[in-house]
């Protein structure tokens, strides 16, 4: 039985990972927008310490003799991946993808230090369509702590109920920021008409 809590677990880990890994790509790619480089970098270290201190839980529940169950190492979804890349490349011209950390892509304008990130050259709604991923992934975990505490009372691990318990706030404000950070970015991304 443990086994399947071991799997859930490495399963919030690598969206941890991914989470920390989008919320790098997130200001990385958006140079102009100011405001999202200290959140951000301060948001993926807390996922990469959720991870952190959530992996000597998932090796104590694998066990030593389930270690040839072991999931592969963690990489991105791919199917993901390609799908977010699509997506953004026809939104707009630098087609940023998220937890992709693909690098910003210069268009002409952006080269010769003309306007970018928001307005009529489609990073606007790129930096929406990344905030809106990175919501799903945050939601993916904060859901996942939350069955990680219920499992952590029913099998009286008072040690990963306090992990779970430290996490839980912590996502739920990074859940908070991103939707107040969406409300601010959509109004520009959708109703400011291109130039």
């Amino acid at each position: 039985m443990t086994v399947h809590l071991a799997d859930y677990l490495e399963l919030l880990l690598r969206t941890e990972h991914e989470l920390s890994g989008g919320f790098h790509a997130l200001w990385r790619g958006h140079p102009r927008e100011p405001d999202l480089c200290g959140v951000c970098e301060r948001l993926a270290a807390q996922c990469r310490a959720h991870a952190e201190r959530l992996e000597p839980f998932q090796r104590r529940y694998r066990g030593p003799q389930q270690m040839e169950h072991r999931m592969e190492p963690w990489a991105p979804d791919t199917a993901i991946l390609d799908a977010t890349r699509t997506e953004l490349q026809r939104a707009g011209p630098e087609g940023v993808g998220l937890v992709t950390a693909v690098r910003l892509r210069l268009t002409p304008a952006r080269a010769a230090g003309g306007k970018g990130g928001n307005g009529g050259d489609g990073g606007g709604l790129v930096l929406l369509r990344e905030l809106h991923r990175l919501y799903l992934l945050a939601t993916e975990c904060e859901l996942s702590w939350s069955v990680v505490a219920l499992v952590a009372r029913g099998l009286k691990d008072d040690d990963l109920l306090d992990l779970a318990g430290r996490c839980t706030p912590e996502t739920a404000v990074q859940l908070l920021w991103l939707r107040t950070r969406m409300r601010r970015a959509a109004p520009q991304a959708l109703a400011v008409a291109s130039w």
